[in-house]
Formats: C-alpha cells, structure tokens, sequence
C-alpha cells in the first residue's frame, strides 16, 4: 500500500496549531503533528505531505478504518482547507470603504468560499446583526429572527409551508390566526423588502439558524462553536473575541464540515479586524438603546 502521494495544497498557516487540532478530531486521532527532515514514516503510518513539511496522525489504538481510507481523508482535507478566500480578497479593505459594507463585502466572500447561502456576525446578547453577507439587507435583527423561526416551527408542527404566504402567493386568510400574526410580523419586519419564494425560503432558513444558535449559546455560554446537519437548519458557527459568533447557513444538511471550517478559520483575522471598526448601531425605534460595540475580549 503506497503512503500518501504529493499534494500541490497546503493549508494556511495563521494557527497551525489549530489546524493540528482539527485534524486530530476530524479523524478521530489520539495526535497530530508536524514533520520536517527525515525519512518518510512506513505504511502503518497515517501522514501526508505539507510543502516541505509532513503531517502526521496518531493512533493510540488500531482505528475502525482502514489506512488507506484514511490516508484519502487526510488528503481530501488538506486540499479543502485553502479552498479559501482568495490572496487579493484576504487583503485589508481599501481605505476610506465603509466599515459596514467592508464587513458585508467580506461576509459575502466567505459564503461563496465556504459554500454557504449566507454569512453573518452576531453577538451573544443584543438583538443586532453586525454583518450579513445578504446582497440587499433588510432591518431584520435576532428578535424578529425569533419570531419567525417560532412560526416555522408551528408551520411545520401543522404541514403549513409559510414560503407561499410570504410572497403573497396564496392569501393569509387560509392560515390560522395565530399564523397570520406571524406572517405579518415577519413581512413588517422586512420593511418593504420583498423577496422571491426561493428568497423567502433562504431568509426562514437563516432565521431559524439564527435562532438556534442564540438557544445554544444560553444553553452553554462557554461553547464557541456549534454545527447543525438538518434538514431543517444546517449551520457552521465558531465564536470569536469571546462575544461574537461567525455563522454560516447552508441550503442542504449535508455540507461539507471541513471545507466550511477552514474558510472560517482563514478568514477569522480579516473579519475579526472588521468588526472591531464597527460604528454604534442604532436597533430601531422599540428595540432599546443605541447598541455600541462591545470589544473584543481574550479567549
């Protein structure tokens, strides 16, 4: 059986140690660690090559896997893991460029890099959404997200499909009246933003991702990353600066964990450095006081 063969990708290098962990539990390993020099480990060894360095995975017990299908996971992971953003893209944005378009603008990268339908900065308590990579962004907030994730709940618990409502195509008449409430909550918070069928699909999922990464977080307040395979809500999210969270909404259930993650990950510093530059954001009338930027803190 031959080792694994070369590879023309190698992983960013912001956090190799980070990397290492990943990998590790990704593979379900006892270690992972770096190589350089040498000669190439043995057959019985799970590794693959980094440039001029070697990765290698550590099993302190023979695992359910064969070495081979192993091998291919460890190389498939490493040619996922720069499929990031791009060079040019990764660049601090041009001087003078809105702070919240240049946190839009690079929310919107991440989702095309990561797979995603959409791409966002919340925080753990107020109701602001601080980036959205969402071409036209609507006023909607966590609250109103809340709401609607309620409604498609009791939607689903009833077979009703609200998408059709939403746009208008069949009359809220035929809904019960506790859904037609929420139909009308969920269009005035969108504020004369309309939206396709598809549009509105996209926007339910993302409200109920929303939703339940705000209930996971009050759940375990030390958490800093969640991941969702549903039908219902597929989600990415990784904490940062011990206060916000970076979310990424998929379309389908079966999205591809470790490609999501490492655009994630290569993409922390820039978003990080963007969030920081933030201007206060006034909520909305009803909807509290100014709320100002929280910094970063330690993790």
């Amino acid at each position: 059986m031959e080792a694994a063969g070369t590879t023309e990708y190698a992983p960013p290098v912001e956090d190799p140690l980070r990397f290492l962990e990943i990998v590790r539990r990704e593979l379900g390993a006892d270690d992972a660690r770096y190589e350089i020099g040498g000669r190439e480990p043995g057959e019985d060894v799970i590794w693959c090559p980094l440039g001029e360095r070697r990765l290698v995975v550590i099993f302190d017990e023979a695992p359910a896997e064969e070495a081979e299908a192993l091998r291919e996971k460890l190389r498939a992971f490493v040619r996922a893991f720069p499929t990031t953003l791009e060079p040019r893209d990764s660049k601090p944005p041009r001087r003078g460029l809105e702070p919240q378009r240049a946190l839009d603008d690079a929310l919107e990268i991440l989702a095309q890099q990561s797979g995603a339908h959409r791409a966002l900065v919340i925080d753990e308590g107020s109701p602001v959404v601080w980036g959205s990579s969402e071409a036209q962004r609507g006023p909607e907030d966590l609250d109103a997200a809340r709401v609607a994730a309620e409604g498609v709940a009791m939607a689903n618990a009833i077979g009703l499909d609200l998408v059709p409502f939403l746009a208008g195509e069949k009359s809220r008449e035929a809904l019960p009246e506790e859904l037609v409430r929420t139909v009308a909550q969920i269009r005035d918070a969108a504020d004369g933003h309309e939206r396709t069928p598809n549009e509105w699909r996209q926007a339910l999922r993302t409200f109920v991702a929303m939703t339940a990464l705000r209930e996971s977080v009050q759940r375990d307040p030390n958490g800093t990353r969640l991941v969702v395979h549903d039908p219902e809500c597929a989600l990415l999210a990784r904490g940062f600066g011990g206060i916000y969270w970076m979310l990424l909404v998929f379309e389908q259930a079966g999205f591809s964990e470790l490609h999501a993650e490492a655009a994630m990950i290569h993409a922390s510093p820039w978003i990080e450095k963007l969030v920081t530059a933030l201007p206060p954001i006034d909520p909305g009338p009803g909807r509290g006081q100014v709320a100002r930027l929280r910094r970063l803190r330690p993790v």
